[in-house]
């Protein structure tokens, strides 16, 4: 068993499941019709030995923290995306035109002794944001050991929750024996400097240490590129991007550039929520993508890609920031896309 890993048990699963009871009978004890929710139908895993065994490819795995985001001087929030994607996750409807079956939904990483410990510090004070990272460092290790064991499973990751920090342990699992390749659908590169470890620098870290090959991001708004960033960019012909722009998009060719740039027998897929417009994030903007439109993107490189992802994950959705079910029913939404 993995201490820094808590499993979804059946027990838990079963806190999901709702209550609608016969309102013609007088002790209210039945079920008002034979209906089931996927937190009757997905799969839950007993023991992490024995991954192999389920039955279904996807693992879905949540991160609550928002650690990274703290250190890269954004705001929190990102802890709350998890518990906000399970509620309205699980009350989708198991029906013969939406199978939950195909899911896993096998646990989350432990945060909690990391989130107390970031709670009180303050980025703007430098040995303060220093802390930050090193716990980011501490998340990074739990990050790679969960996900090691699903991939050797031969199972697929889909990770949901925290900031996009996390891109860097993932990457590092993916491309350690053999570099991998990503495509990120964000308003930001996530190229800052390779010092320390934040929100900010999870690609450049897995560029200058071998694990991430060929980048390419979508959705890129190039007002927020530093002249570093252009620079970097512009020297390395293994990272590209198409930026957002106002107005009509041809999705297709959009992805068909971003299939030219990368291997998609080999790739990973990064989703930023900052890219959906007014979309509650760690970097919420009035400009990018509306959420129907990153569905269809989403949809497109699935439907392009010679192989599945490597891994999908889903990242700096805060949901004290919109309405009630907003960022819950918006990542539910985007995981049950999955073929």
């Amino acid at each position: 068993m993995n201490k820094h890993f808590t499993l979804f048990t059946k027990e838990k699963r079963a806190t999901y499941v709702s209550s609608r009871q016969d309102l013609d009978l007088m002790d209210g004890l039945e079920s008002e019709d034979t209906s089931i929710s996927f937190a009757q139908a997905i799969e839950v895993c007993e023991d992490l030995d024995k991954i192999s065994e389920l039955r279904t490819k996807y693992m879905i795995i949540g991160i609550p923290e928002d650690i990274g985001v703290r250190a890269n001087m954004g705001r929190v929030g990102a802890s709350e995306a998890w518990d906000a994607f399970l509620k309205s996750f699980m009350g989708l409807q198991q029906t013969t035109l939406n199978d939950g079956s195909r899911f896993c939904v096998l646990g989350q990483v432990t945060t909690n002794d990391l989130m107390s410990q970031a709670h009180d510090l303050d980025s703007s004070i430098p040995r303060e944001r220093k802390q930050l990272s090193d716990l980011v460092k501490l998340l990074d290790q739990r990050v790679s050991d969960i996900t090691s064991l699903i991939m050797a499973a031969g199972k697929i990751p889909i990770v949901v929750g925290g900031g996009h920090n996390n891109s860097y342990p993932l990457l590092r699992v993916c491309g350690y024996s053999t570099p991998v390749d990503c495509i990120n659908i964000d308003a930001h590169t996530d190229l800052r400097a390779a010092k320390g470890r934040h929100s900010g620098n999870g690609f450049s870290h897995a560029i200058q240490e071998g694990y991430l090959k060929n980048y390419y991001m979508m959705g890129i708004q190039e007002n927020y590129l530093s002249q570093p960033m252009i620079d970097f960019i512009d020297a390395n012909e293994r990272i590209n991007y198409v930026s957002y722009t106002n107005g009509s998009k041809d999705v297709t060719q959009e992805v068909q550039k971003a299939m030219k740039h990368i291997d998609s027998n080999n790739f990973a897929l990064e989703i930023d929520m900052d890219v959906v417009a007014h979309f509650p994030s760690s970097a919420q903007s009035p400009v990018g993508y509306l959420f129907q439109e990153l569905r269809v993107v989403i949809n497109e490189i699935l439907n392009q890609a010679q192989e599945f992802p490597k891994y999908i994950h889903i990242c700096e959705a805060a949901p004290r920031y919109g309405y009630d079910n907003h960022v819950g029913k918006a990542l539910a939404t985007l995981v049950n896309d999955l073929p």
